[in-house]
């Protein structure tokens, strides 16, 4: 691995994120005039986004001069040498930029022959890149850090008798810009511009793991906030505004603070006044994702679901360490990339699943359950630095204000493989965890938004569901499956793909599926069966994203997603969907004719007395979005799909979940249906009109009702998953849950319910009743048909 790292650095750069963060530079060099902290910009991002590789194609663009190159060891020990008091370190600092421009220039003094050939700045900066990276590193660190900055006031009849004195910091700050005019000049000489008027960046120093300046604190006084050798090196850096000198600071740390310290506690010194706390620039985040060439990694028509589960195919997509390093990988080793992701997702190469933090444990979830952490708590914001910088998280913008992060974790195929084997081992390892209990416990604690109409919930029990499937299909093919994948490996390699009905009886049980397999379309006369219309079906996706509105919510987005394991939740303004998961209908090549889907609709409560329940149409958000080729009716695309409506029974806001159980129990004892009562519950239920009409697509419905073992095989406690679908509101975080304490809480009014608590002084009247006991409910798995059939 180590080798192919090294290789990996050789691969041809990908993506415009070097040409971004050159504008980005230029704009901040144009506008920055003599305010402080403008020179300066961090580039904050997540492990194997390429940081140091954006830095280093960045310093080969034409006007970029001569970037200062990433720091070794002797350069880092020299850094953190500096004295442990502001003053003297912001001296100490200036000194050192002193000694870095003087080094350069003599360097570059000595290459004149050598960079004569050089027709512009663009192809002075490539040639220097190059000298450094091939030759001269190490004898330009050496330099130095051995320079004798003393010898310099001795000669220029300094004294230093006290390092706070502002003649002697502006006198020092004046060489400095002497040095790098001098720098400019005489490059400037070279490509022929010898007048050098550009207000572009002509020189920028990058700084890889700049978080060491961050964690070394320096003594201050009461009357000032804390400060680091970071703060002291940016008061150093703003003496030499005027110079056209740009800095960029590298690191996966998020730890806002230290590095750019939101505007209401920006203060690095004297220095920096009130008044300039908006020159703190937000860092710098947008490195690429999905790195390719001019060629697309796929088109429509060109790769199976065999092609797009290899390792190397999956490895393109996401951030561009996976690419990198699989071009440079021997053949044979691909699992290999794997083990690295799963390792960097947990920070730590050994998977015990007792020595996970509780932020891996975060990590592996929100990969694949799209977790939304909540950002209510006081301690977020530094739990999303750290999923950043040590769990993978990317980062994907800070506001202005610098006081939030938005972090998340995009499509990455291998991240997903990389956790999916992770929750295996939760699963089934020697300490395992319950992961519905995990969850229940991050959201009991405040670390996780729920979401709203049980979408968590959801998305679990279809990914446990997958995950059940995908182990099932394992063992029953183990023996005759041509797999591009390393037999040896302990894990089921889940980016394969399970069949349909795998997935469906891994949903919902054996007994429910058979069921479910000989049901028919409930918009269509005389249509196949279940079974017989979805006999070749697959369905791969081992991780949810979010859908931004309903345009990805087609047929024609479903091949892509399906190219990449995805399926996806559906956006807040979505009508009537909530989730939607790809469904190839044969093996054959990926594109929009052979696909369908699964939709899902998530109905809030579970209620007997429903008499209309929700359906979904295709026609209603456009699903199926082939056109009819000439000479064809659009008759002739008869494809099939599928919905569920998911009737989780999420508890009212402002009912707890002792107070449900409490009333469902004393219902159930004045009204418990006989177990010969349980076949003709569903004459409760009914759906809307059935219209004989021909439509295209004929459509399976699957209505699940309840949320226990005894509808959803993978529900494997029904407490837990009650816990989940409750609200975290004032009720459920009152410290006394009694009735009466809860009554109370309800009659202080902090929201209006009708009942007696908010409606007592109105006398007796339908306000102030006690809200009727509801019918006990039959849960259970139903067609849409068997529905239709009791309604009719």
């Amino acid at each position: 691995m180590a080798s192919a790292v090294k290789l990996a650095w050789k691969v041809p750069y990908q993506g415009r994120a070097h040409l971004l963060l050159y504008d980005t530079v230029a704009t901040m060099t144009w506008n920055k005039g003599l305010r402080s902290n403008a020179n300066s910009l961090f580039i904050v991002q997540s492990s194997g986004t390429g940081k140091s590789r954006t830095a280093h194609e960045h310093s080969k663009l034409e006007k970029k001069g001569f970037p200062y190159p990433f720091p070794d060891n002797a350069i880092r020990e020299h850094l953190h040498n500096a004295p442990r008091a502001f003053l003297s370190a912001r001296l100490y600092f200036l000194k050192f930029l002193f000694d870095l421009f003087s080094a350069v220039l003599e360097e570059v003094e000595t290459l004149k022959d050598w960079l004569e050939p050089a027709k512009t700045y663009g192809d002075v900066a490539e040639a220097w890149s190059f000298y450094l990276e091939e030759k001269g590193r190490n004898n330009l660190y050496r330099r130095v850090v051995r320079m004798e900055y003393e010898k310099f006031l001795e000669e220029e009849e300094i004294e230093v008798k006290d390092e706070s004195d502002p003649a002697v910091f502006n006198l020092i700050a004046k060489q400095t810009q002497n040095k790098i005019s001098g720098l400019i000049s005489f490059i400037g000489k070279l490509v022929g511009d010898e007048k050098c008027k550009s207000p572009d960046a002509r020189v920028v120093v990058s700084f890889d793991e700049a978080q060491y300046l961050t964690n070394i604190s320096i003594p201050t006084s009461a009357d000032l906030p804390p400060r680091t050798l970071y703060d002291a090196f940016c008061a150093a850096t703003n003496e030499i505004l005027p110079s056209p000198v740009f800095f960029l600071f590298l690191s996966t740390q998020f730890t806002l603070w230290r590095f750019v310290p939101p505007q209401t506690m920006s203060l690095l010194d004297r220095i920096i006044s009130y008044s300039d706390q908006n020159n703190i620039r937000p860092p710098f985040t947008e490195l690429p994702l999905d790195c390719f060439g001019d060629e697309p990694l796929i088109r429509p028509g060109e790769k199976t679901l065999k092609d797009v589960s290899t390792i190397h195919f999956m490895s393109q997509f996401g951030r561009p360490m996976f690419s990198s390093l699989m071009g440079a990988m021997v053949h044979g080793t691909e699992l290999h990339m794997v083990n690295l992701a799963r390792a960097k997702l947990i920070a730590s190469g050994k998977p015990n699943i007792a020595q996970m933090t509780d932020d891996a444990k975060l990590a592996v979830l929100a990969v694949r359950l799209l977790l939304d952490l909540n950002t209510s708590r006081a301690d977020t914001q530094a739990r999303l630095a750290r999923l950043v910088q040590n769990h993978m998280a990317i980062a994907f913008s800070i506001p202005k204000h610098r006081e939030a992060l938005s972090v998340g974790y995009p499509s990455e195929p291998i991240l997903a493989e990389a956790a999916a084997r992770q929750m295996y081992d939760m699963r089934n390892g020697a300490d395992a965890v319950n992961v519905s209990l995990l969850l229940q416990e991050f959201a009991e604690r405040g670390l996780v938004d729920k979401g709203e109409r049980g979408e968590l919930v959801a998305r679990l029990i279809f990914t446990l569901a997958y995950d059940e499937a995908a182990e099932t299909y394992e063992k029953d093919t183990s023996e005759n499956r041509d797999d591009p994948v390393d037999e040896s490996s302990e894990f089921p390699f889940y980016s394969r793909g399970v069949p349909l009905k795998y997935f469906i009886k891994a949903l919902f049980g054996k007994n429910h599926a058979e069921h479910i397999f000989k049901s028919h379309p409930d918009n269509v006369r005389n249509g196949q069966t279940f079974e017989q219309a979805f006999e070749r079906a697959w369905v791969r996706f081992t991780h949810f994203q979010r859908a931004g509105d309903s345009s990805v919510i087609t047929t024609e987005v479903a091949w892509a997603a399906a190219a990449r394991a995805m399926a996806f939740q559906c956006s807040s303004g979505q009508a009537g969907m909530d989730i939607f998961i790809p469904v190839v209908l044969r093996d054959e090549k990926l594109q929009e004719e052979i696909m369908t889907g699964i939709l899902v609709h998530l109905d809030d409560r579970v209620s007997a007395e429903t008499k209309v329940r929700a359906e979904i149409d295709e026609r209603d958000i456009g699903f199926f979005q082939t056109q009819p080729a000439d000479g064809l009716n659009a008759n002739t695309d008869s494809r099939p799909y599928i919905t569920i409506v998911m009737e989780l029974g999420v508890l009212p806001f402002y009912r707890t979940q002792s107070e449900n159980e409490a009333k469902s129990n004393a219902t159930k004892a004045d009204c418990a249906p006989s177990p010969a009562e349980n076949s003709t519950a569903t004459k409760n239920f009914a759906t809307s009109s059935w219209c004989p009409e021909t439509v295209a697509h004929p459509r399976y419905s699957i209505f699940a009702i309840g949320c226990s073992p005894s509808v959803y095989n993978v529900v494997d406690d029904k407490d837990v998953y009650a816990t989940l679908l409750s609200s975290r509101h004032i009720l459920q975080e009152h410290s006394r849950q009694t009735p009466d304490s809860l009554s109370a809480v309800r009659r202080l009014k902090p929201f209006w319910i009708a009942g007696p608590e908010c409606f007592d002084w109105v006398g007796e009247t339908k306000l102030s009743s006690e809200d009727p006991a509801e019918e006990p409910v039959v849960e259970g798995v139903y067609t849409g048909n068997e529905l239709r059939s009791v309604a009719e």
